[in-house]
């Protein structure tokens, strides 16, 4: 089974100069734990999580604000040169990157652009379904074939 057949595509992205209430409020509406982060250029740069998006944001009651002091775009609490593979590497080498980095989420690129993103969430429904290979995710969910040759 290839990255391309349970990746999330199209991939919701954020430019790195994305307010930082904004993506939480972008992570939130889809209920994703990441977004890949593209450079003016739309090339990967980094990746944003919940956690870059929430740290230091949340102060115990009576604490001062920080206010000025807190990042506030995307490109400033991103994680940089984030772990990425290509929509033609196996499913299990993916998972075993997010098992042992430990990541939640992979951005998938091909020919430099992100084309999607595997999650765990997207390797959990294989494993709910109990689908073994590629045939089976697309017996339920036709995907596009590349000209020229197979998945």
């Amino acid at each position: 089974m290839r990255a391309a057949d349970v990746m999330t595509a199209p991939a919701v992205t954020v430019p790195a100069a994305t307010p930082v209430p904004t993506a939480a409020a972008l992570l939130a509406s889809h209920g994703f734990t990441a977004a890949p982060v593209l450079d003016g250029e739309g090339h990967l740069i980094g990746i944003v999580t919940e956690a870059d998006l929430a740290r230091n944001r949340i102060r115990p009651e009576g604490w001062p604000e920080q206010g000025a002091g807190l990042p506030g775009t995307v490109g400033e609490v991103m994680t940089r040169a984030p772990l990425a593979m290509r929509p033609e590497d196996d499913l299990a080498d993916v998972v075993t990157l997010m098992l042992d980095a430990p990541i939640r989420s992979v951005p998938i690129v091909d020919d430099g652009v992100v084309v999607g993103v595997v999650t765990r969430r997207d390797v959990l429904r294989v494993v709910a379904r109990g689908e073994l290979t590629s045939a089976e995710v697309r017996a339920r969910r036709p995907l596009p074939t590349r000209s020229g040759g197979s998945r």
